[in-house]
């Protein structure tokens, strides 16, 4: 085990976690044709060179042709959002798996107050990739709610609790 198999093990992991609904190993490991020990070493990074069943893991997972290889051999991943896989956010696993596989519909940045130093919030609003235009309608109108709260947010004067 060295440290590209042990991150690509990792991320594999974090990819069958973030899975909705959810991906068990011995579902992952039927599904493949294997035991659920092999999918357990597979994550735990230990083996020696991506295989036929690595491969077909990291596909069952969504990853892209060729993307197992690339991260056991240390290399930034490819394709241009994500070449820069050194300058990488420190976003949590499951909510950068969940950016990568999604469709994004909506994107914006709500301040906090009227300062710069108030804060903001950032909200992605996502559908599943391939999803039919009457369900990313409904994903959107469902939002349009949420949507009109975060904005009041910015404009609400801030409650102080008495002590």
């Amino acid at each position: 085990m060295d440290d590209g198999t042990k991150e690509l093990g990792t991320r594999l992991q974090v990819a069958r976690e973030a899975l909705r609904p959810r991906l068990t190993q011995p579902a992952a490991a039927e599904t493949l044709g294997v035991s659920r020990t092999t999918i357990q070493n597979i994550e735990s990074g230990d083996f020696v060179r991506v295989g036929k069943t690595v491969r077909r893991y990291a596909e069952l997972l969504g990853f892209p042709d060729g993307e197992a290889e690339r991260i056991a051999r240390g290399e930034p991943a490819a394709g241009s959002e994500q070449a820069a896989e050194s300058s990488r956010l420190p976003l949590p696993p499951a909510v950068e798996y969940e950016l990568r596989t999604g469709e994004t519909l909506e994107a914006g940045v709500i301040p906090l107050g009227p300062h710069e130093d108030d804060g903001h919030i950032i909200v992605v609003l996502q559908g599943r990739k391939g999803a039919s235009p009457e369900e990313l309608e409904r994903i959107a109108a469902r939002y349009r709610k949420p949507r009109r709260l975060l904005q009041g947010l910015a404009t609400e004067p801030d409650e102080v609790a008495e002590s």
